[in-house]
C-alpha cells in the first residue's frame, strides 16, 4: 500500500521535475527520496518518471497517479484539520473496536492521522468478533466500531468508508469452485450454508436471508462465530458454502479453499459507525479522519455519511423453493 508520505515525495518531484531540487524542499536525502519513489513505481508496476540529463518528466503511469495523488493529500489534510477544529483541546480516551479481516491496513493508517490531528486523545483498541462490535456499541464498551454494514439505523449511526463485493467461499471440490469468475445469487441460494451463531441482523444478512422470500437455507455442522470457524467447516463439509467480503480471500491460507465473486447482490459497505445519538466531539472528528484516510487507501469518491434507507443487498428478493 502506498504510504501517504510516498505521495508527498511522488508530488514534489513531479512538481519541481528534479530529485535534487525535491529532496532539497522535503528536508531528505536525495538517496532517501529515489528509495520511495522506486518503492512506489514497485507497487504501481511501472515508471513513474522518465529519468533525463536535464531533469525528470512524468511516464504514463505517472500521469495517471498525479491527480488521484493530489486529491488524497487534500483529503487527508482536510480530514486532519476538520479533527482539529472539531476537537478542540480536551483530552481524554476514545475506544475503537474492529474485527480481524482486512481492517490491518486501515488502522496502521488512521493512527498516525489520529496523532497528528488529536495527540491528547489517545485511542483504545479492541479486537472483537463482528457481532461483539454490534453489541458493544450499544453497551457503552466501545466508542467507535471499524465493521460492516448491517446495522441497526435506529440504534446506530455511520460513516461509510468504503464498499467491497461480496465473495462466496468454498471448497475447491464443489461444483461451484470452477464456475469461473462469479457465480449467481440463484445457484448460491440452493446450497447448504454454516449455522451461524450471531446477531439476527447480522446472521441474516450473511445467509442472504433478505433474498429468500422466507426459505431458510439449509445449515449444517455446529455454530460458528468467525471466518476462521466457517473456513474449517467447508474444508471438513465441501457441501457447505459461505458468502463474505471480498477481503476474506487474504484470511485463509488454506489451499483447499476457493473465492468467487457473487453476482447479483450489492457490495457491502464498511463504516466507522457510533451510537446513534453520540455526537461527541471525538466520536465525529474520528469519523472524519478515518474516512478521509479511506479515500487514500480505496481510491474511492468523497464517502456518504449517515444512514442508508435499506441495509445493501436488502432490497431485491428471489422466490425460491423451500427444502424440507
Amino acid at each position: 500500500m502506498v504510504e501517504l508520505r510516498q505521495l508527498r515525495y511522488f508530488l514534489a518531484v513531479a512538481e519541481e521535475r528534479s530529485f535534487s531540487r525535491a529532496a532539497a524542499l522535503l528536508h531528505v536525502s536525495q538517496p532517501t527520496l529515489s528509495q520511495q519513489i522506486r518503492a512506489v513505481e514497485r507497487l504501481v508496476g511501472a515508471p513513474l518518471f522518465h529519468r533525463e540529463p536535464t531533469g525528470v518528466r512524468l511516464t504514463e503511469a505517472g500521469f495517471a497517479l498525479l491527480e488521484p495523488a493530489q486529491r488524497a493529500v487534500v483529503e487527508v489534510a482536510d480530514g486532519v484539520r476538520a479533527a482539529r477544529e472539531s476537537i478542540g483541546t480536551g483530552g481524554g480516551m476514545l475506544r475503537v473496536g474492529f474485527s480481524a479481516g482486512g481492517v490491518g491496513d486501515l488502522i496502521a493508517s488512521i493512527l498516525p492521522a489520529w496523532q497528528r490531528a488529536a495527540p491528547e486523545v489517545r485511542l483504545v483498541l479492541r479486537e472483537l468478533t463482528v457481532g461483539g462490535l454490534y453489541t458493544a456499541l450499544l453497551e457503552d464498551r466501545i466508542d467507535v466500531a471499524l465493521t460492516r454494514l448491517p446495522l441497526d439505523p435506529e440504534r446506530h449511526d455511520w460513516t461509510v468508508l468504503f464498499a467491497e463485493p461480496r465473495v462466496l467461499g468454498l471448497n475447491a471440490r464443489h461444483p461451484l469452485a470452477d464456475a469461473g469468475a462469479a457465480v449467481s445469487l440463484a445457484d448460491v441460494l440452493t446450497q447448504p450454508m454454516p449455522r451461524i451463531e450471531d446477531v439476527p441482523t447480522i446472521r441474516d444478512y450473511w445467509l442472504l436471508n433478505h433474498h429468500r422470500d422466507g426459505c431458510p437455507p439449509q445449515q449444517r455442522g455446529v455454530a460458528v462465530t468467525s471466518p476462521a470457524e466457517m473456513a474449517y467447516l467447508i474444508l471438513q463439509d465441501p457441501s457447505v458454502v459461505a458468502v463474505g467480503p471480498r477481503t476474506a480471500r487474504g484470511l485463509s491460507p488454506l489451499a483447499e479453499l476457493r473465492f468467487v465473486e457473487l453476482a447479483g447482490v450489492d457490495p457491502v459497505p464498511f463504516v466507522a459507525a457510533a451510537r446513534r445519538h453520540d455526537r461527541r466531539a471525538a466520536v465525529l472528528a474520528f469519523r472524519q479522519v478515518a474516512a478521509a484516510v479511506a479515500r487514500r487507501l480505496h481510491s474511492m469518491s468523497e464517502p456518504a455519511a449517515g444512514r442508508p434507507d435499506r441495509v445493501a443487498g436488502a432490497g431485491a428478493s428471489r422466490a425460491t423453493e423451500c427444502r424440507r
